[in-house]
């Protein structure tokens, strides 16, 4: 009899002991998983850039982007001054500034690497093309740069319909080649602008023609820009 309760008394130790191993296991697998789910999401940065009354503000999500130094510099209006009832397009100039990552994007009048959304005061409006469109891929080397104009379609515009301030969502589209990888990726850059509308008449130098741009590039880097453009954000 005391020998089968030693017996029971071992069993009883042994059974206790693999129990509390894999408890403790099981909490060490949970706080794992916690653990890289919270370094796995991803965190956003925003920033504001206050410059002689316009505002620019960049935000960027880390985990999004895979290219780190392209930029979109020398953001305006095109023309200079919009007033309500007049078109207009915004330029600006994407800038290469990665060290291995060769990067293209489309820049013709059938498509356009830029999509533009506007928070209020403009409409885009369709027109009838007035000419064929053009294709034109653009490929950008560490160190180069290209200008950009939204619209640059042929059948469509930007009309301002109301005074203010107002902001201008810009995402700029392009695929990326990295180091000796023969593999392209997707990738693409967000950037607001702001800029005022004036009431009707205010601007005498606005003008409905619908703006043009050249797609040269260069190898040069962007100087400063002047008032109201969006500055470049490390």
């Amino acid at each position: 009899m005391t020998k089968q309760s030693t017996e029971w008394a071992i069993f009883s130790v042994i059974l206790i002991t693999m129990m509390l191993t894999t408890a403790l296991i099981s909490a060490d697998l949970v706080l794992a998983v916690k653990k890289g789910s919270s370094s796995s999401s991803s965190s956003s940065v925003k920033t504001v850039h206050k410059t002689h009354g316009s505002t620019t503000t960049t935000t960027s999500t880390k985990a999004v982007h895979h290219v780190k130094g392209v930029k979109v510099f020398h953001v305006h209006t095109v023309p200079s001054k919009v007033a309500v009832g007049s078109t207009f397009g915004l330029k600006g100039v994407v800038f290469n500034n990665s060290t291995t990552a060769t990067i293209t994007f489309a820049n013709g009048t059938c498509s356009s690497p830029l999509s533009i959304t506007f928070n209020k005061n403009v409409l885009t409006e369709p027109q009838a093309a007035t000419a064929p469109c053009k294709a034109q891929q653009v490929t950008l080397k560490p160190g180069e740069q290209s200008f950009i104009l939204s619209p640059n379609l042929s059948g469509s515009i930007y009309r301002a319909t109301a005074p203010g301030i107002t902001n201008a969502t810009m995402i700029l589209k392009y695929g990326a080649v990295i180091g000796t990888s023969k593999s392209p990726i997707s990738d693409s850059i967000t950037r607001v602008y702001t800029f005022n509308i004036l009431p009707t008449g205010s601007a005498s130098s606005a003008t409905s023609s619908h703006p043009t741009a050249s797609s040269a590039k260069s190898s040069h880097k962007p100087s400063s820009g002047p008032p109201g453009v969006l500055q470049p954000v490390g």
